[in-house]
């Protein structure tokens, strides 16, 4: 093999990881050095050739291209987003030696057994996904993409029943529609839906398996055709799978490597080995901001940090300077570095298409940092065509989603799991209601109205119970109470 240096600008190396597909090995990691200085980690792909997985079994070798009975397809959009920074007749070059489905259609009839293509290149969702949209980056037809719209079914140890419920994030009358909110007290099952919801959509070879042993059964229905998956936990309790480590020898693709594996990415306060760790929220805000900050994205990230934290420090997060981003980071408290980290790894990762799982992003912020949170995340699903699922027990976040895109979970004394589409309007209804009907607080053993009911008892009038308070009683409250003195001033029946 000749030496790196008598090698002719443009090259492209491939790196072979080992990830097996039902036993086929077609899965490589390209990079395109352009000359000695300026290289492009472009990210995996697929190679059959001769209607075989591609492997090179003499190491090393050089090959001045693909065999001619070759062809490849990129795992994700990612893939073509970066081949269509190329200059055009470099991505011209690049395309046709590794003979690109996308790029060329007519080499998909060079796979003749239906098996590697189902099972190798068409396994991962992110492959469906660019198969259809990956000729959008690089002037070739692709297809239009729709909303997803799938069946989920979940079964819990101990249930007397499966979990079943749809999740169509298909637009309807012009309704805010990129995100679907589960509700519901604790116990119900909406972290556990998160965490089986990830391991159904990506193969299990993603997963670390002491992560994904102990998920529940569950499937969804058709098989998803999404670019990534994105699992966000502010819980400390979470139970999303683990991604598989990377391999050390496998290069580190746009230092995307932290926490994720192939198209699935974990942004949580788990440790690889599952544990909770302290520096955790530190490690990633630093492993997401520097490779943001090198790429196309750095004013999106700029643009949503300002969202959430001050409009300066959000600048200086960006900044070019390293030391000027840790001195930024150590001024903001634990909650703001905890949404920046998170957002920061969403934003280096995301692609068209993605598919978000958040699980109560209510923990550890306040209700004003919560809000900016709703309209960063808003922000962030739009300017990326993409979706979210979200667990959580914040009335905020259930008056923002219309009731369409609501599902309540419940369980009842059988333990059969019950998951309902409201049958009220949640948007924009009083946070009381929503709290107490939507929320399960409505129970008289619980709620604010049985303090109140007995306090009228004691005072006998609206006035007097209102007058015990250091303040004038919000709008709920006061109406109970009139409630209670019209009907104890109605004449009984004889």
């Amino acid at each position: 093999m000749p030496q790196r240096a008598e090698l002719r600008h443009p090259y492209i190396s491939l790196f072979q990881d080992n990830w097996d597909d039902f036993g086929w090995k077609c899965r490589f990691e390209a990079t395109l050095h352009l000359s000695e200085d300026e290289e492009v980690d472009l990210g995996p792909l697929r190679i059959a050739a001769d209607d075989n997985a591609f492997r090179v079994h003499d190491l090393p070798t050089v090959l001045d291209q693909l065999p001619a009975r070759s062809a490849s397809l990129g795992e994700s959009v990612a893939y073509y987003r970066k081949i269509r920074g190329l200059l055009p007749r470099t991505r011209r070059l690049y395309l046709n030696t590794v003979r690109d489905i996308v790029a060329r259609p007519t080499r998909r009839k060079r796979i003749r057994n239906e098996k590697l293509w189902n099972d190798c290149f068409m396994r991962v969702s992110s492959s469906r996904h660019a198969l259809d949209r990956g000729g959008y980056y690089i002037g070739t037809p692709f297809v239009q993409a729709e909303p997803p719209s799938f069946q989920f079914r979940m079964r819990l140890p101990g249930a007397t029943g499966d979990h079943r419920f749809n999740l169509d994030f298909s637009s309807h009358n012009d309704l805010p529609n990129r995100t679907i909110l589960l509700v519901g007290r604790n116990g119900t099952g909406k972290t556990r839906a998160l965490a089986g919801l990830a391991a159904s959509v990506m193969p299990q070879k993603v997963f670390s398996s002491e992560s994904v042993d102990r998920l529940p059964d569950a499937d969804v229905t058709p098989p998803l055709t999404i670019s990534r998956l994105i699992a966000v936990s502010y819980n400390a309790f979470d139970e999303f799978p683990l991604p598989r480590r990377v391999s050390l020898k496998s290069p580190r693709i746009g230092g995307v490597a932290y926490k994720s594996r192939g198209s699935y990415k974990y942004c949580g306060l788990r440790g690889q080995d599952g544990a909770l760790t302290t520096n955790e929220i530190g490690q990633m805000l630093n492993e997401a901001l520097e490779p943001v900050i090198r790429s196309d994205r750095v004013e999106s990230l700029q643009r949503v940090l300002s969202t959430l934290i001050d409009p300066e420090h959000a600048q200086a997060l960006t900044a070019d300077d390293k030391e000027d981003r840790e001195m930024t980071a150590r001024a903001l408290s634990a909650g703001q570095r905890l949404v920046v980290s998170i957002f920061s790894n969403i934003i280096g990762f995301i692609e068209e298409g993605s598919l978000l799982l958040i699980d109560e992003p209510e923990t550890n912020l306040h209700p004003g940092l919560l809000s900016t949170f709703v309209a960063a995340l808003n922000e962030t699903l739009k300017e990326f065509d993409s979706y979210a699922v979200v667990a959580s027990h914040s009335p905020i976040l259930l008056q923002q989603v219309p009731s369409r895109y609501v599902r309540h979970f419940k369980r009842n004394n059988m333990d059969h799991p019950q998951v309902r589409i409201p049958n009220y309007e949640t948007f924009g209804e009083d946070l009381g209601e929503l709290t107490r009907h939507a929320l399960g607080l409505d129970d008289p053993e619980i709620d604010f109205t049985n303090v109140l009911d007995r306090l009228f008892n004691l005072h006998g009038s609206a006035k007097a119970v209102a007058d015990l308070f250091d303040h004038p009683l919000g709008i709920p409250a006061t109406a109970h109470l009139y409630g209670l003195e019209s009907d104890a001033q109605e004449p009984s029946d004889q």
